[in-house]
């Protein structure tokens, strides 16, 4: 990745640098965005933009530039790193404080990311979750702030799981980095209120609501273990079954036939997008 975007400029991955006073550094006062680039193509990248708005306003940080120009900014720095498949994140921080305390004018940072998809064999044979009693602050906010799931990256490696799932005790809420589904007696239910509101669990829901019922509702820690199927969704893993939460397997301990629909109907509607962007003129 060669070029990066900060504050008005295009520069070298290399030259791209803030100062020691960034509230983002300084106090992890900050929001971002993250998205996937596919042919070419940035995915899903309206419903990211209006997030970053709304993060950026619950943590009253006023971006330097309107959604407009933003897409412009994205659109050409793909262009100048003929970027074909990777990702892309955008960064808002707190800005310059000369106290590290009060917000000053926001940094606003845009720069292409590699990415590395997960592994085939956890689409054909389901992932493992591990669990952290654990309630993120503003949580309706993308923000920096991912101190809980950065300091369990090692725990959740060594056990073989794919990511961890958060509860205060009784209900679950999310994963670290990803939106929480569970199925059954053939209905979805997922959470709405205190999570992050997932993109691609969005999508995910819009290819689902024709094919079973949908419940967005709190899920308890008893009505997980009990799934007959589970599935985590995000920009990088889209939609991963889950077949192992802790040392116990979900329904049968395997990829259930929900998960298989859900997973071929998501791809239909991604390979759709990636169609109707790809074309030249208006999408």
């Amino acid at each position: 990745m060669r070029y990066v975007y900060i504050n008005g400029n295009f520069v070298e991955y290399s030259q791209a640098t803030l100062h020691i006073s960034d509230l983002g550094l300084r106090r992890g006062y900050a929001v971002f965005e993250f998205f996937r680039v596919l042919r070419g193509v940035a995915v899903f990248l309206e419903d990211h933009l209006e997030r970053f708005a709304r993060s950026a306003a619950l943590l009253e940080l006023e971006p330097p530039c309107g959604r407009e120009r933003l897409e412009d900014l994205i659109r050409e720095l793909i262009q100048l790193n003929a970027l074909e498949q990777g990702g892309i994140q955008m960064l808002l921080t707190g800005g310059y404080s000369e106290d590290a305390f009060t917000p000053g004018r926001p940094n606003l940072i845009i720069t292409p990311t590699p990415v590395s998809p997960p592994p085939a064999h956890l689409y054909q044979q389901g992932g493992k979750v591990i669990l952290q009693q654990n309630q993120r602050e503003l949580p309706e906010a993308k923000t920096t702030d991912y101190l809980m799931a950065v300091r369990l990256a090692r725990r959740v490696r060594a056990e073989g799981a794919t990511e961890v799932v958060y509860h205060d005790g009784k209900r679950v809420s999310e994963g670290g980095r990803s939106s929480l589904c569970l199925i059954k007696d053939g209905v979805l239910v997922t959470a709405r209120e205190g999570v992050l509101p997932g993109i691609t669990r969005k999508h995910l829901l819009e290819v689902a609501r024709p094919l079973l019922p949908i419940e967005e509702r709190p899920i308890t820690l008893d009505e997980l273990f009990a799934a007959d199927e589970v599935l985590l969704t995000g920009a990088t893993r889209q939609v991963m079954p889950i077949t192992q939460i802790e040392d116990r397997p979900v329904g049968s301990g395997r990829v259930g036939p929900w998960a298989q629909k859900l997973m071929a109907a998501f791809q239909a509607h991604l390979e759709a997008y990636l169609e109707r962007r790809s074309r030249p003129g208006p999408a």
